[in-house]
Formats: structure tokens, C-alpha cells, sequence
């Protein structure tokens, strides 16, 4: 039996002038996987997954979400479908603190603009409404991500690998299906890397995990699916032995990374 997929795309594309940063990529992720996607530097994965989350329109082609075709709505349609993103970029609230931060996520999920209700909590720059439950909710997703006794904590005073466990908090916030993790590992420690590793291995299995990473030992160790890329396009995708022994993957990436 077929497992079913839960994100398909078909022969997208994203141009820039001349420049084709994707150039019809065709990729299917299958529910429950933990794909990487990899590449050496301008192979297009950030662009990817800009076109996968909605920040950048395509060009051309489709983005089916569990056989829906997504490829023009919003960002914030498409975290009501179950997709959601951490970036290289944070886009944390840096001035609210790390529990506000996760209900903001949960706000945006249920469609509510954080407002002034009474026994709301109060942030650097808004009043963040949350119920009781909402909150215990989010304790949880801090205690999954390993933040617990930071929650107080204004974002911005956390250090580089608590933002990044943060984020990850924030994206499980909107209940993803799909969750699209944008090098998670970049500017980390060994140590850090190694929590992010372990966290990210820990998530439920109802999550599809795609991640771009340059950290190839993290890739190999989290993904059942590695996808190779290579000058926006689509060069193999297999399971991380086969990606390993593959002469074109060493020649046009692992080669490359090894040289530099």
C-alpha cells in the first residue's frame, strides 16, 4: 500500500528577473517523514521553502497540502491548513516574553488578534489574552522544547539556541501537520545542536518534519529522506545511505563541502 503524501509539489518554479532560484522542482513528502532537504550555497532550499510556507509567490507550478492546492494562498491560510515554518531569520517578538511569544503563535492559529480582554497578560508592546487552558498549553510546549523556567524571560535576552528551541515552540503552538525548519542548526554549538537534535527527533510522529540543513551529521541522523538539490533543481532524492554513496551527490555537494 502507497503511503499517502502530505505535501506534493509540482514542477514549481521562482524567478527572479533571469535568475531561476527554483527551476521546476517536483518533490513529494510523505505523512509522518523527517525529510531533509540539502545542497551547497544557491541551490535554492531557502527559496523552496519560502514557496512552501507562502512568504514568496511561485512562478509557476502547484503546492498541494494533503491534496489541496495551496499555491496561492496566504501564509497565515496555509498555518490554518497545518504548515508551519522556522526561518534562518528569527521572527520572535524579542520585547514579549517567551510564554507570550507561544500564545501569540496559538492566537494566530484560532484567527484572534491578541487584544485587551481582562486577565490577559501583559507584554512589552500588547496585552496578549489568553485562557487558562491556552496557557497551560503553552507551559507544556515549553517543557517539550526544554525552555520551562525561562518562560518569564523576554525573548531577546535568551541566548542564540534557546531562540532557536523557542521557534520551534511557537511553530508546534499552531498545531502543524507540516513543519518546515529553515537550517535550525545555523550559528549553534555542538552542545546546542545536539538539544536541537534531540528535540527535533522527540516530536510526535502526526508531525512531517522537511528540514534544510547544512549540518550533514544532524541530517543524517534525523532524516528517513534526504532531497538533494543543485542549482534549483531537483537532483535525487533517497534514503540518507543511498544519498551517501551516490557519485552525483558527491560530485555537485559532498565533494564540494569536503573541498571547502
Amino acid at each position: 500500500m502507497t503511503e499517502p503524501h502530505l505535501l506534493e509539489l509540482r514542477e514549481i518554479a521562482r524567478h527572479f528577473g533571469s535568475f531561476k532560484a527554483v527551476d521546476g522542482v517536483g518533490l513529494t513528502v510523505r505523512a509522518g517523514a523527517r525529510h531533509a532537504v540539502i545542497g551547497p550555497n544557491g541551490a535554492g532550499k531557502s527559496t523552496l521553502f519560502g514557496l512552501i510556507s507562502g512568504t514568496l509567490p511561485v512562478t509557476a507550478g502547484h503546492i498541494l497540502v494533503d491534496g489541496r492546492d495551496v499555491t496561492r494562498l496566504s501564509v497565515d491560510r496555509r498555518v490554518g491548513l497545518g504548515v508551519a515554518a522556522t526561518f534562518q531569520h528569527s521572527s520572535l517578538f524579542l520585547r514579549e516574553t517567551v510564554l507570550e511569544n507561544v500564545l501569540l503563535a496559538e492566537l494566530r492559529r484560532a484567527g484572534n488578534r491578541p487584544g485587551g480582554a481582562p486577565g490577559g497578560l501583559l507584554g512589552g508592546r500588547r496585552k496578549v489574552s489568553a485562557r487558562p487552558e491556552s496557557i497551560a498549553r503553552a507551559h507544556t510546549l515549553l517543557e517539550r522544547v526544554g525552555l520551562p523556567a525561562r518562560h518569564a524571560v523576554a525573548a531577546g535576552a535568551l541566548s542564540h539556541g534557546e531562540r532557536r528551541q523557542l521557534e520551534v515552540a511557537v511553530a508546534l503552538a499552531t498545531e502543524p501537520r507540516l513543519l518546515l525548519l529553515d537550517e535550525p542548526a545555523a550559528g549553534m554549538s555542538p552542545a546546542e545542536t545536539a538539544r536541537l537534535t534531540e528535540l527535533i527527533a522527540a516530536l510526535p510522529a502526526e508531525v512531517t518534519v522537511l528540514l534544510i540543513e547544512h549540518d550533514l551529521d544532524m541530517v543524517f541522523e534525523l532524516a528517513d529522506t534526504v532531497t538533494v538539490m543543485h542549482l534549483g533543481r531537483h537532483l535525487t532524492t533517497g534514503s540518507p545511505d543511498e544519498v551517501r554513496a551516490s557519485v552525483e551527490v558527491q560530485s555537485a555537494y559532498l565533494g564540494t563541502e569536503a573541498a571547502s
